[in-house]
């Protein structure tokens, strides 16, 4: 049941990533086809706001990773026994923003490359190279959404846990302790001895 559950968050928070994704791809994609020097000049102007995306990316799967750390170690302490979808979640944020961070360290390093100086070497790959440049700042918004969702999914249960009259999915209830079966034990037998006088 937790392994159904943990595909099902998972898949939700992948198909979110990958509508966004879809989304941002076809509008950047409504430009149209572009010349050699058209996608030149595209490329110059998408540089910065690229470069943008990476750092903001960066910065935030790094600090989502570091809070991850905090977030095991709220678990550890809590008085909560936490079911094993709470920890699949945890491990899949973990491995999205691992993806994301690297994916980012790879478009900023793609970035520093000076077309302008290898122009008669790549001048036929210009389109091309707008294209791969536009596909991956789209696949980094569309992760970032994912982990976003995934993060929600999980806050929110947690939330939960100390809502009044919460019940959360990522708790195991405990069992009565024996003193507390024994008292239900009495309160049964008590309401069977008083319906039996009643008769």
């Amino acid at each position: 049941m937790a392994l159904i559950k943990e595909k099902s968050d998972l898949k939700k928070a992948l198909v979110g990533g990958g509508i966004a994704t879809l989304i941002i791809g076809c509008g950047s994609y409504a430009v149209g086809t572009l010349g050699q020097h058209e996608a030149m000049s595209s490329i110059d102007e998408i540089r910065p706001s690229l470069r943008f995306i990476c750092s903001a990316v960066l910065t935030s799967t790094s600090t989502i990773l570091a809070l991850l750390l905090t977030l095991l170690s709220f678990s550890g302490t809590s008085d909560y026994n936490f079911k094993s979808i709470y920890y699949h979640r945890v491990k899949w944020i973990a491995k999205l923003s691992t993806i994301a961070f690297t994916s980012a360290v790879f478009l900023l390093l793609l970035l520093n490359i000076p077309l302008q100086e290898s122009s008669e070497t790549l001048a036929e790959w210009y389109v091309w190279i707008y294209h791969i440049l536009l596909t991956c700042g789209a696949f980094l918004g569309g992760l970032l959404i994912a982990i976003v969702l995934m993060l929600y999914q999980t806050a929110n249960a947690i939330i939960i846990i100390y809502q009044p009259d919460g019940s959360s999915s990522i708790i195991i209830e405990e069992d009565d302790t024996e003193e507390e079966k024994e008292e239900k034990r009495e309160l049964q037998k008590e309401q069977k001895e008083a319906k039996e006088q009643e008769n």
